[in-house]
């Protein structure tokens, strides 16, 4: 399911799916590049700097490599799932905070997607 989110200023529409988030899940990880197109600077921010530490940390020695390598590969994988889950309403919170509007505000879909998203529907 998703709703239809508008910008009043430009009248541009965007949709934004309720749920979980495939795009997200996959691509989060390739520095953010999602996360920044969905206006979501600072969870781009942490993926950038955790694939950028990634790429410029010396190799671990062999004792300590096999631990590294879970450690990161968990640390990541948390945020992949994190933001699969929550991406969508990260981003819908996101365009309400710079004044876009709900497209039918008064539909069944936008009243679920408010709902599971925790926005007020007053």
């Amino acid at each position: 399911m998703k709703v239809g989110m508008k910008n009043p200023k430009t009248g541009e529409i965007k949709q934004v799916k309720v749920g979980w988030s495939w795009t997200l899940f996959f691509f989060s990880g390739m520095f953010g590049i999602p996360l920044f197109l969905r206006g979501l600077h600072m969870w781009g921010a942490v993926f950038l700097a955790v694939g950028s530490i990634n790429l410029i940390m010396p190799t671990p020695t062999e004792e300590v490599q096999a631990i590294a390598m879970l450690f990161n590969a968990a640390v990541y994988l948390g945020l992949q799932l994190y933001m699969s889950i929550k991406g969508n309403e990260l981003t819908a919170k996101n365009y309400l905070e710079k004044n876009w509007t709900f497209v039918d505000a008064e539909s069944e879909d936008t009243a679920l997607a408010k709902q599971r998203w925790g926005i007020a529907t007053a």
